[in-house]
């Protein structure tokens, strides 16, 4: 595989500061945009949204309980990891001190008989994010 060639966005994993096992199965990133107003020049970001199949675990659910119930104590360091086909880390988005802000879930539907989904919405302030760290590539120009 070359420097070039682009990753597939099936193979990550979500790391959750607090929480064990996470089993994310869809990430949808935040955008971040600057904006002006005025003379100030503000960074304005979207939610991180993180969808898993429920499970016998409450651990998201009892994030968010904690966040809706209280201002303090529900921050959470956030790490969305990218690997390759090698499953050797290539990209890491770190996204410190998020806050739940939404929780839901799927429909149910005797029906159909899919998995029933978990969402979970953050608010972020800021993020970071890591380039090439299963290799040496050269820096961007």
């Amino acid at each position: 595989m070359s420097e070039h060639d682009p990753f597939l966005n099936a193979r990550f994993r979500v790391e959750i500061d607090g929480l064990k096992g996470t089993g994310v199965l869809e990430v949808t990133f935040p955008e971040g945009r600057i904006t002006t107003d005025g003379r100030t020049r503000v960074v304005q970001y979207g939610a991180l949204t993180l969808r898993r199949g429920m499970s016998a675990s409450s651990e998201w659910y009892q994030w968010w309980d904690r966040a809706r119930a209280t201002t303090g104590g529900v921050k959470r360091n956030v790490t969305v990891v990218l690997m390759d086909q090698e499953r050797s880390d290539v990209t890491r988005w770190t996204y410190a001190g998020a806050v739940p802000a939404a929780y839901g879930t799927s429909q149910l539907n005797a029906l159909r008989g899919e998995v029933l989904i978990e969402t979970l919405e953050l608010t972020i302030t800021d993020f970071t994010v890591q380039f090439g760290l299963s290799r040496e590539l050269p820096p961007s120009p």
